[in-house]
């Protein structure tokens, strides 16, 4: 029987909390197709302010470019983030930046273990994926709804599948996902409410693991190749082409050499 200090509950989460909870709708499932999908049907539904929604399982979670992410049962942190901003948000990539940041700030905290950040939405450790972002939006009318939807693997075994190769866990079985989650939510609330100020910038930079980094991407329908220069205050990539041209790349995938 799962332990009650480890299972996932809204009690949990807002136990671990506190008085940061007051203003946030918590929704916890057990098994669920995905958080995001659940968020957005609550969007669609009408349901104001911030909510968190959290499952021990997801029967169909998703990732970027149309992927699904892996969810057993009672190993990972499956959760999602409904908001209305309250001041525009640029984009997705910047929230995506920004959640990244505040994921690695909370694993750390809780394990003593700093991740890598691969532009632009996934942690790695020991050169293994360990996390995965997906921001999404919602317009209805004249409004817009932003999902952040994330996935750790907190004690995910991969060796029988074929992910064995690119992902892994943090390794860590005593780790409440409610624990995990309301510190993650506890870093990502404040630079949600604030997303002018970017004080996440010097962290995304600092543990970016593509600066000075060769990749390739498609643009356009044409692979292209470089080495990543800088990351600008947008999260954007400015990389030097094999040509000697320079662009800044603001969406899309790029694939690297993982040390």
């Amino acid at each position: 029987m799962q332990n009650d200090r480890l299972s996932l509950s809204r009690e949990n989460i807002r136990a671990y909390l506190g008085k940061r909870a007051a203003s946030l709708h918590i929704r916890t499932f057990d098994s669920v197709d995905s958080t995001n999908t659940e968020a957005k049907r609550m969007a669609l539904d009408g349901y104001e302010g911030q909510v968190l929604i959290a499952a021990n399982t997801q029967s169909a979670g998703r990732g970027r470019m149309g992927r699904s992410f892996y969810s057993p049962n009672h190993t990972g942190a499956y959760f999602s983030i409904l908001y209305r901003p309250e001041v525009s948000v640029d984009s997705a990539v910047t929230v995506t930046c920004a959640t990244s940041v505040a994921v690695l700030r909370a694993i750390r905290r809780l394990t003593g273990r700093t991740c890598g950040i691969k532009w632009v939405n996934d942690l790695y450790l020991d050169s293994k994926k360990v996390c995965g972002i997906l921001t999404e939006c919602v317009s209805i009318g004249s409004d817009t709804h932003i999902i952040v939807g994330i996935g750790v693997n907190i004690s995910t075994a991969f060796e029988d599948t074929e992910l064995s190769f690119v992902a892994g866990s943090l390794g860590a079985d005593s780790l409440s996902s409610s624990e995990l989650i309301a510190e993650v939510v506890s870093e990502l609330l404040p630079l949600l409410d604030d997303p002018g100020k970017r004080e996440w910038l010097e962290d995304y930079r600092r543990y970016s693991l593509v600066i000075g980094k060769k990749i390739s991407f498609v643009q356009n329908g044409e692979s292209r190749e470089g080495t990543v220069l800088s990351i600008d205050d947008d999260g954007a990539l400015f990389v030097r082409l094999n040509d000697g041209e320079v662009l800044r790349l603001f969406s899309g995938e790029i694939s690297l050499k993982m040390q």
